[in-house]
């Protein structure tokens, strides 16, 4: 697997890379460690005397030597842990020359951390994470660190939350997840949420609708069958179908409930022209989550 590291030096960025270090990617995965430098910081106006053009050079080089700097030394510590990899600097808009990135490289993941409010409910996305999100062709890891907790380590099982409605999306959510090393280092909870109409008390004749209650059989029999895919990757499954009036919320209160580590979700697109869109779902657990999320795309 090809990774897309972007890094900015915050404590959410030192997060992700944590995770990075942590969690069972496949054998053989490989990084690339990217700093964006924004563009207009540096930006020299025609307009400016040449003390302020030469103040404005010397800062962009200072600024260059200490990412250069900071990029040698996470990349240090990803050789420690037996990765792979090299480092890159790009001036720019940081979300466009991430998404460029991408596409240069043909990664398959790109990984960058949350910035956090810890006044809030719950994290929100900086505009940076929220853009990748978004425009990103690969899959997307949005990596959040609560405000109490550790990410998880090498020492300790992660426990992911892998949201499932047997769709397209979904399923190669599922055919990631299965694919990857986690043995008994990971359990993992594969949730279904049925979508319920509960406006002028109608969630009590859909429950009782027999067309309800056969997809609801179906739905189960696709979760026994997803279960069972999974336990090639990892012994520690269980399953869970639930009804709920708001699909994303039940799955950001299962998340909370149990203590997920990570909640993977299937990311319906549009056109290759348009470059894949979030939907509306994994757009608001990825905004809302206090875990991190993986948005897999194909």
């Amino acid at each position: 697997m090809r990774i897309l590291l972007a890094t900015d030096g915050s404590g959410s960025a030192g997060a992700a890379l944590d995770f990075l270090l942590g969690f069972p990617f496949p054998a053989g995965s490989e990084a690339i460690v990217l700093s964006v430098i924004d563009g207009k910081t540096f930006t020299e106006d025609k307009d400016l005397s040449d003390e302020q053009s030469r103040t404005i050079r010397e800062t962009r080089d200072m600024v260059q030597a200490d990412t250069e700097q900071f990029l040698a030394g996470e990349a240090e510590r990803l050789r420690q842990a037996g990765w792979a990899g090299s480092t890159q600097i790009r001036y720019g808009d940081p979300a466009e020359e991430i998404i460029r990135a991408v596409e240069e490289h043909d990664a398959d993941l790109v990984v960058l951390g949350s910035h956090g409010t810890s006044g809030v409910k719950r994290f929100l996305l900086g505009s940076v994470s929220d853009r990748v999100l978004m425009y990103a062709p690969c899959s997307v890891l949005i990596v959040k660190q609560p405000a109490e907790e550790p990410v998880s380590g090498t020492d300790d099982r992660w426990r992911i939350l892998l949201a499932y409605d047997n769709s397209e999306a979904s399923d190669k959510a599922l055919s990631l997840c299965a694919s990857l090393p986690l043995n008994d280092r990971a359990e993992v909870q594969v949730v279904r949420v049925m979508p319920m109409v509960t406006a002028y008390r109608q969630d009590i004749r859909q429950q009782l609708n027999t067309i309800w209650q056969q997809k609801k059989l179906a739905a189960r029999e696709a979760l026994d069958q997803a279960v069972q895919a999974l336990r090639w990757s990892t012994s520690h499954v269980s399953a869970e179908l639930r009804e709920a009036a708001d699909v994303s919320e039940e799955l950001l209160d299962i998340a909370d409930s149990t203590g997920a580590d990570l909640i993977m979700v299937g990311c319906k697109g549009r056109s290759a022209i348009q470059r894949f869109l979030v939907g509306s779902k994994t757009n608001r657990i990825a905004r809302h989550a206090h875990c991190s999320v993986w948005a897999v795309r194909n």
